[in-house]
């Protein structure tokens, strides 16, 4: 048995975590089970440790549906809150035993650090500020609802970059997702990769012209994955039929 536990170990550490995130999903729609289905089927493929969420989790006003859970794979949610989870959050904070709406859960490699961006930006800022200062991961991600960048409908707020940005390039974080438009997106502005992960189930909607810092975009519905591999994060969007919308790779240290 002993044997067995360090072998499950060595696996785990050779071919690294994998992590889901959705975006935009808990509306009853077949986009929705559709995403819900591939997920299923990449966890039975190769299992996942854990699922994040850019927001939206429950349409219109954020009442917790069961069955929407149900679908997913039996692994471990990590929740971020959006405008429409905002009328029953305390409910939700409820049901995925949370304390508060922003807060961070280290998966493996991965430190994932979630605002909620409905609620008092400047002073989880400030919780922010404290928490990547004595972060240790390797990989330090954030998630919130809201983008910083977006060439959707709704488009990156201003107010948060000048809110987070100093944050960002401080501490040189790789990586933020967020959701709010139903697209998905990368963007790369100076160090930091921005992801929009809003395809999750909800309604699609077009997108405005391209920004000047857009590398990929596709407007289908989609799951984002994430490989932390020792000096690399990998990270690559599925449409529901498996094929990639997009693949990239993170560098530590890059430039």
């Amino acid at each position: 048995m002993r044997r067995l536990l360090f072998l499950l170990l060595f696996l785990g550490l050779a071919f690294g975590q994998r992590v889901a995130v959705l975006g935009d999903w808990g509306q009853d729609t077949p986009g929705r089970t559709q995403v819900a289905n591939l997920l299923r089927i990449e966890h039975a493929h190769r299992p996942l440790t854990a699922l994040l969420t850019a927001g939206d989790n429950f349409y219109p006003r954020g009442l917790v549906v069961e069955r929407f859970l149900k679908e997913l794979p039996p692994i471990p949610l990590y929740p971020a809150f959006g405008n429409h989870d905002a009328p029953n959050l305390e409910g939700q904070l409820k049901r995925f035993r949370l304390e508060k709406p922003y807060y961070a859960v280290r998966l493996g490699a991965v430190e994932v650090f979630v605002l909620y961006t409905e609620g008092d930006l400047r002073a989880q800022r400030e919780w922010l500020a404290q928490a990547l200062s004595h972060s240790q991961a390797p990989w330090r991600v954030v998630i919130l609802h809201r983008p910083l960048y977006s060439s959707g409908l709704h488009g990156g707020s201003p107010g948060l970059r000048s809110l987070l940005e100093p944050l960002l390039r401080q501490y040189r974080i790789p990586l933020v997702l967020a959701g709010h438009d139903h697209h998905y997106e990368r963007l790369q502005v100076g160090f930091t990769t921005h992801l929009v992960v809003g395809g999750g189930g909800a309604n699609l909607y077009p997108t405005k012209p391209p920004s000047p810092y857009t590398q990929a975009l596709a407007v289908a519905h989609h799951a984002l994955f994430l490989e932390a591999e020792g000096e690399t994060l990998v990270g690559y969007a599925l449409d529901p039929s498996g094929q990639v919308l997009d693949r990239f790779v993170l560098k530590k240290n890059s430039p």
